[in-house]
This record gives structure tokens, C-alpha cells and sequence, in this order.
């Protein structure tokens, strides 16, 4: 463990609270403690910033607005001190066409941000995205290959069911260049998202922008993550932790691992235990 804990930064789904759901109540109360004794906190997540992430800290019942906080998998950054959305390394018309053009063969939704939740572009409407009009009021058009790689994108989100993840992963491989990457960032039993980005972009890119921002040494941050899109995040930070319901190239890299997952409010139990030291 790190002698000095200046900033806090956390993955959301799977990681802070379960997809679409609130913090467990020890997790608030440890995250609550930590900001009451001067650390800063701040959401990593792969999700498009806008309102929507930063009134998070109010629905969660936090009382303090995040200090900071990452989307699109450290493609963009919020600064409270400066209330201004960075964005890096947007991905680029044509990589995008060349990368749907190879998959959309397969039983697979892509989808692209253009402005955060207000403008989202699909090849078709499915679930996903009636639950993100339901939760985030967010705006879709449906469209086909060209409709979707008109402008440049912080990310293509790939949604498909997990039985046909080697056929996608098999053609992408086929058209691999420097120009993209791509790593699963979630699964379920019935479900994989795929995500495909520009290859400078990790979490860990927008973690360290923002420690040179403030001069704070990424030797003073502590980060927790459960999926490999969270890799850049624990490799960046000082300390890095990964909840036990984690991938196992996750819990590979991180400095230490939970005792407990997700829905047994794991972060706040570690917190409790390593950070806070309460029995």
C-alpha cells in the first residue's frame, strides 16, 4: 500500500455499483470519509461524458461533485476546477468505416458517440439502447455503415452475444493496423461489448493528464477496476486494485485484489480495511 493517498479514481460498472445501479452503502460512506479528509475523487469509466456521469455524485448520495472525472476510456476528462471536457485521440472517419464494413456481417449492434447521450448513431435499435433511452434520455438514429462514419468518434461500441465474440475477434484480427485497438470491456453470460478506440487511448492516458495538471505525483493515486479496459488506469496509478469479480489479465497487473466483488460492496470493504484501517 501507498504511504500517501492524494486522489481516488474508480471504473463505475462492475467496479463501484452494479450496471445502472447505486453505490453500496459502505463504498459511499468509505469514499464520503476519504473526500472529508481531503482526497480527491474522481469516476473512470468507459462511457461518453456529459451531465449525466457528474450528477452521478448526487444520485449516489455523495454530498461533494466529483473532483474529476474520465469517459470513452480515458479519451476524455472533466475538471471541476475547470468545468471543461478534454477529448484526445478521437478514432477517424475512414478506420471507422473499415472497421464496420468487416464486421457488420456478424449479429452485432455498433454504436458511435457523437455528443455524449444527445447523439448517439446505431445500425439498428435493440435493447441496449432502449434501456439507455430509458435511463439516460438519450437521443439515437439508426443508420447504416457510411451513416455511422461520417465524423470522428471517441469510440465504436461493439454489442454482440458472447457465442460469436471469436468469429468478430477472429475478423477484426484480419484488419489490424495502427490506427485502432480493441478490447472487451464487458460480459455477461448473454452479453459482450467490444470497444474499439484509437491505440493511444487508456484510462491511464487521462489519469496522468490530469496529475500533471494539478502536480499531484501518480505515486499519491489509488485506482480500482474490474474489466481490461482498466488496465492503463491500475498500471498509471500508485496503487492499483482490482474487485475480485475481475478479469484475469486484471487481477494479473493490479498491486492487490478484493476480497470481496461488486455486489458485495468490495470497494468499500477494501477501503475500510487497507485505507482507513477500521476492523
Amino acid at each position: 500500500m501507498i504511504s500517501k493517498i492524494s486522489v481516488m479514481a474508480a471504473d463505475i460498472d462492475g467496479t463501484l455499483c452494479i450496471k445502472g445501479g447505486n453505490l453500496m452503502p459502505e463504498t459511499r460512506r468509505a469514499i464520503q470519509r476519504l473526500h472529508d479528509m481531503g482526497v480527491r475523487f474522481g469516476t473512470a469509466s468507459g462511457r461518453p461524458l456529459d451531465e449525466r456521469t457528474l450528477v452521478k455524485a448526487q444520485e449516489w448520495g455523495l454530498g461533494f461533485d466529483f473532483d474529476f472525472a474520465i469517459g470513452m476510456n480515458g479519451g476524455e476528462l472533466y475538471d471541476i476546477t475547470t468545468g471543461k471536457y478534454e477529448r484526445y485521440f478521437l478514432i477517424q472517419p475512414d478506420t471507422i468505416r473499415r472497421i464496420l464494413n468487416r464486421i457488420s456481417k456478424f449479429d452485432i449492434n455498433a454504436i458511435v458517440y457523437r455528443n455524449g447521450y444527445d447523439e448517439i448513431y446505431a445500425l439498428r435499435m435493440d435493447d441496449f439502447l432502449r434501456d439507455s433511452i430509458k435511463r439516460n434520455h438519450s437521443h439515437v438514429e439508426i443508420g447504416d455503415v457510411d451513416f455511422l462514419s461520417r465524423f470522428a468518434t471517441g469510440k465504436i461500441e461493439v454489442h454482440m452475444n458472447p457465442a460469436i465474440k471469436p468469429e468478430v475477434l477472429a475478423a477484426v484480427d484480419e484488419i489490424a493496423g495502427e490506427d485502432f485497438r480493441s478490447v472487451i470491456t464487458f460480459e455477461l453470460a448473454d452479453h459482450s461489448t467490444l470497444e474499439f478506440q484509437d491505440p493511444r487511448i487508456n484510462k491511464g492516458l487521462a489519469l496522468r493528464k490530469y496529475s500533471e495538471k494539478h502536480g499531484i505525483p501518480l505515486s499519491e493515486f489509488i485506482a480500482f477496476g474490474d474489466m481490461d479496459n482498466d488496465i492503463g488506469l491500475l498500471e498509471a496509478a500508485g496503487w492499483g486494485v482490482c474487485l475480485a469479480n475481475g478479469s484475469e489479465t486484471m487481477k494479473s497487473i493490479a498491486d492487490a485484489v478484493t476480497e470481496y466483488g461488486v455486489l458485495e460492496d468490495g470497494v468499500g470493504r477494501y477501503l475500510n480495511k487497507y485505507v482507513l484501517n477500521e476492523k
